[in-house]
């Protein structure tokens, strides 16, 4: 028996039939976002390719899936035309879909809104509550009171009512 070199069989282990998909797949996750836009690539991954030729993609909700459907020759042509790879169909489903949980896990990756600092989300509901607690105590802190229950009032409601909002929608024996 002779010796073959490694490289000779791993060249000839790649051209197998059974190795093409799985490089096709590969090849096809490489170029995704360049073959159907970065808007769709941020809603639609592809997750399989079987050897039928059938592309399974996931897609964030079945508003994708039924708006790709409509897009799904053109696709279809562009990878065929592009890689080389035959696909007999695409199929869309949101079955498999798995949000992108690195940026959101990461709250450095949170968008800074104006000049606020990003705040990380909150670990448990209380803090949650506590921190909504005290954005309503600083943002009321300037208000007026209610002449009726010594509560900080939107400047609108005194102007619009005479009093606080809950003052105003609580029965009183006078009319108002």
């Amino acid at each position: 028996m002779a010796y073959v070199p490694l490289a000779t069989v791993l060249q000839q282990w790649q051209q197998a039939p059974e190795w093409q998909q799985p490089q096709h797949f590969l090849r096809l996750l490489e170029q995704w976002p360049q073959l159907v836009g970065a808007v769709v690539a941020e809603h639609a991954v592809p997750v399989e390719l079987t050897s039928q030729g059938v592309l399974q993609v996931a897609v964030a909700s079945s508003t994708w899936a039924h708006h790709l459907m409509f897009s799904r020759s053109p696709v279809m042509v562009k990878i065929q035309q592009t890689l080389g790879i035959p696909l007999s169909d695409i199929r869309f489903s949101n079955r498999d879909w798995q949000p992108q949980r690195s940026a959101i896990a990461s709250h450095e990756a949170l968008p800074k809104v104006g000049n606020l600092p990003s705040v990380a989300p909150a670990a448990t509901p209380q803090e949650a509550f506590q921190r909504w607690q005290a954005q309503v105590r600083q943002r009321s802190r300037d208000y007026p009171l209610c002449p009726r229950c010594q509560c900080p009032t939107p400047i609108q409601e005194l102007q619009r009512w005479g009093v606080c909002g809950l003052c105003y929608a609580r029965p009183r024996c006078q009319s108002r």
